[in-house]
């Protein structure tokens, strides 16, 4: 093909795709899920946080962690999640307290995780008691940032509620 050609059919494409950028319907604007309301609950900006912990460890942990931020959810409280207690594996390299070594090894350990407030300082309150009484010379623990419900009242009379279960 020719280079006029390409030109040409280049222009045409082009020409194309502003004239369909034209006539489309404007972005929607961005909506945070902050602007989210359903009818019994509403969204709310806040930490989750997850940590490997030694099977034997689990009540010291979540302990420490619900005298330092109480683990709120609403009208709850040391409100966490304890999953199947399974093997983290890890090798430690030279500087390791356990000193380098040639093998991978394995330990029994459960993953813990919990929810804050988007609050930088109760964020640090529960990292600082993680690492207060976590075995680990190097705790594995994850913080992410994440939109969590909460409720909002309106559903005292869903018969789905457990407390409704069996009324007529």
């Amino acid at each position: 093909m020719n280079s006029w050609r390409q030109r040409v059919i280049t222009g045409v494409a082009v020409l194309g795709a502003c004239m369909s950028v034209a006539h489309a319907s404007p972005p929607s604007p961005p909506v945070s899920p902050g602007g989210i309301v359903g009818e019994t609950y509403r969204l709310e900006p806040a930490y989750y946080v997850q940590c490997h912990v030694p099977n034997a460890e689990v009540d010291a942990v979540l302990q420490a962690v619900a005298e330092a931020v109480q683990l709120e959810y609403g009208r709850y409280d040391q409100v966490a999640f304890i999953d199947a207690p399974g093997l983290e594996q890890f090798r430690p390299l030279e500087g390791s307290m356990a000193g380098a070594q040639s093998s991978a090894g394995r330990e029994p350990t459960t993953n813990v995780s919990f929810s804050v407030p988007r609050d930088a300082a109760v964020l640090k309150r529960a990292l600082d008691a993680i690492h207060r009484v976590h075995s680990y010379q190097e705790p594995v623990v994850y913080v992410h940032e994440v939109w969590r419900t909460r409720n909002s009242g309106g559903d005292d009379d869903n018969p789905n509620k457990w407390w409704n279960r069996g009324k007529p």
